[in-house]
């Protein structure tokens, strides 16, 4: 009975005590709440090291608790954040990270999650189709499998993707679905709201009149202020937001303030323009929009600091050069007063002889002296001086040798493709012609080809970014295509074994865009397969000489890049007949090369170059192209490589 009554006592200290430590602690549901809170308030600003804490704090007690949901969730924003605000390969790691994670522990939620990453990363790097096909497959997905969350993230990207394509109606559409999601994080509900209103406010400028449309602005932009007020809410879109609240109100004077206080230097550069224009000061707007398109253009910054250390080098060899002409008028100085005092003793009577002796002596031993010091000076910048001419000779030496070692890069690299044409002199129905224009001393730009049996294989890709880091990518990428294409694979299975390889532990975040193809010479039937690089032109032979050339761009599958996601299954194409057809393919640097007004060459002119007339050959077809780029640009320096590949069956 006793003992019964011990351990009565004991169970009822023990709840006691747990009820305290429970009270004393905030549960674990709370503190997701709380995190979560606090990663979202935190995603719509730049406070990167705030965003991150609150994210790795947040993804580690999810990890705990088993909170799958919110803990993909978390490990997305993180993705889209880094993309976004500070730089994209950080942002692409974060998310092939995200994606291994989810298949090996076999989550649909985590696939779901990084659908919406790779997505996110589409609209990013420009491939807006992808991102949009990616966005409604995670709706499907969503709706099909996890009925319990809300596409409104979903949403607000197909919002974007219109805004860009200057769909402003499908702008607000998209946002207002976003808004009608139950369960929508407040940041979703801002952002949709920036949305409608940024679609609204450019409706807004062709309809000045649209009363209808004025009205259903500013109750959007009431219930935007009220949700930021109620949640506190930061937005860096705020200014544009504000902009466009005046202008669709009338307030056109307020605009040029209010274009300053945007906080995206772009954005604000080219709301200045347009407000001034609003204004009808088109002097100013002018001179704005020039200052907007100079930021647009990209800074060398590597040539910037190299010429801040030559002219630091410059400036310590003038400043020792300065130090010894000051040395050396004083040495003269103090000669030149010694000798006075010697001519002055001549005069001086006999009596004082001794006296001035003695006097002269000290005066000597004293000049003497400053005279040894100034020496010392004048030796100290002699030596400086010669420190300086030495480095200024390691300096010029080391980048001597760096031009040299890139010289050697590119002759490496332009020996990796082939360069001898005609390509196939032993056979005369195959015309075919490339060239290859890196930018820099070395860049990303490939292309490849050669027959296996009766087919030719070919390629033709683009590596992100430039210089060195590109150049070496694509040589990986260059051989490993020659490498797989001679089995005789197919296409669409020649991308994605290069995928799978080169998007397996690729840290460094690059990926190339690749067009492979492969004409069967037999039945002239084109298989290929395009991994997001741009659509390449046929063009048939004209009826008549008087008859126009008919281009068309090739219609093509939307496949991602290579490298970027592993597991892909990338689909082919073909075309069953080439014959007497012109083909040519082209990097971007080709359709974006900008003249000094920083208009772009595009698909149009090159369109409409190919209608003009026809060519003899592959190599005139190449060298024309190349001279309608060269004089359309003048002397604007090219900011990307150009490659061209042509080939005539």
């Amino acid at each position: 009975m006793r003992r019964g009554i011990i351990y009565i006592m004991l169970m009822m200290l023990s709840l006691s005590m747990t009820a305290q430590k429970t009270t004393q602690k905030p549960s674990d549901a709370a503190e997701i709440e709380r995190l979560t809170k606090v990663m979202y308030q935190f995603f719509s600003t730049d406070s990167v090291e705030r965003f991150m804490s609150a994210t790795d704090s947040l993804m580690a007690l999810c990890r705990k608790t088993g909170d799958e949901v919110t803990f993909y969730k978390a490990w997305s924003n993180q993705a889209s954040y880094n993309f976004t605000k500070v730089n994209r390969e950080k942002g692409l790691a974060i998310a092939k990270e995200e994606r291994a994670y989810a298949e090996k522990h076999d989550s649909k939620f985590g696939l779901y999650a990084a659908t919406n990453s790779y997505a996110t990363m589409m609209s990013g790097i420009g491939m807006i189709d992808e991102a949009e096909k990616a966005f409604l497959q995670a709706i499907d997905y969503q709706r099909r499998f996890i009925p319990e969350e809300n596409a409104a993230f979903q949403y607000i990207g197909l919002a974007k993707i219109e805004h860009n394509r200057h769909h402003y109606d499908k702008t607000v559409d998209y946002g207002k679905k976003a808004l009608a999601e139950k369960g929508a994080q407040p940041i979703h509900q801002l952002h949709a709201y920036n949305y409608i209103l940024f679609g609204l406010g450019e409706l807004s400028q062709a309809n000045p009149n649209d009363n209808a449309l004025k009205q259903t602005f500013n109750e959007a932009y009431a219930k935007r202020k009220k949700l930021i007020e109620d949640q506190g809410l930061q937005d860096a879109t705020g200014g544009i937001v504000n902009y466009y609240e005046a202008q669709v109100n009338g307030r056109y004077k307020e605009l040029p303030e209010l274009a300053t206080k945007i906080v995206n230097k772009g954005n604000r550069l080219a709301f200045i323009a347009s407000a001034w224009a609003y204004v009808g000061d088109y002097q100013k707007a002018y001179e704005a929009y020039k200052v907007y398109k100079e930021h647009t253009d990209s800074v060398n910054r590597a040539e910037i600091g190299r010429a801040a250390s030559e002219y630091g080098v410059q400036l310590d060899l003038a400043k020792a050069e300065n130090e010894m002409k000051d040395l050396r008028l004083a040495n003269q100085e103090h000669r030149e007063h010694i000798h006075h005092i010697i001519m002055g003793t001549v005069g001086v009577i006999a009596a004082l002889v001794i006296i001035f002796l003695l006097f002269y002596l000290h005066r000597r031993n004293k000049h003497a002296k400053e005279i040894e010091t100034a020496y010392g000076k004048l030796e100290a910048a002699h030596e400086k001086l010669e420190d300086a001419y030495n480095q200024l000779e390691v300096t010029t030496a080391a980048k001597e040798r760096i031009e040299s070692e890139l010289r050697i890069a590119r002759e490496i690299q332009m020996g990796m493709v082939p360069r001898i044409f005609p390509a196939f002199p032993d056979r005369n129905d195959i015309d075919l012609y490339a060239s290859i224009t890196p930018a820099k001393e070395v860049g990303g730009d490939l292309y490849d080809f050669f027959m296996q049996a009766h087919k030719l294989y070919f390629c033709i890709g683009d590596v992100s970014g430039k210089g060195v880091p590109a150049s070496l990518f694509m040589s990986v990428v260059v051989n490993l295509f020659r490498l797989v294409a001679k089995e005789g694979f197919p296409p669409e299975y020649i991308a994605t074994r290069l995928n799978d390889t080169l998007a397996s532990d690729n840290d460094s975040g690059m990926f190339c865009t690749l067009f492979i193809g492969e004409i069967d010479m037999r039945s002239y039937r084109l298989n290929y397969c395009n991994a997001g690089h741009n659509a390449p032109l046929i063009i048939d032979r004209p009826v008549s000489p008087s008859d126009p050339c008919r281009p068309n761009y090739i219609q093509m599958e939307s496949n991602a890049p290579i490298g970027l996601w592993p597991n892909l299954e990338f689909v082919g194409e073909h075309i069953d007949n080439v014959k007497d057809r012109t083909l040519f393919f082209y990097t971007d640097g080709i359709t974006e090369a900008e003249n000094s007004s920083h208009e772009q060459f595009g698909e149009k002119r090159l369109y409409e170059f190919f209608k003009s007339r026809p060519f003899k050959d592959a190599r005139q077809t190449v060298d024309l192209a190349a001279a309608a780029v060269t004089t359309f640009v003048g002397d604007t320096e090219a900011n990307d490589d150009q490659t061209m590949l042509c080939i005539k069956v």
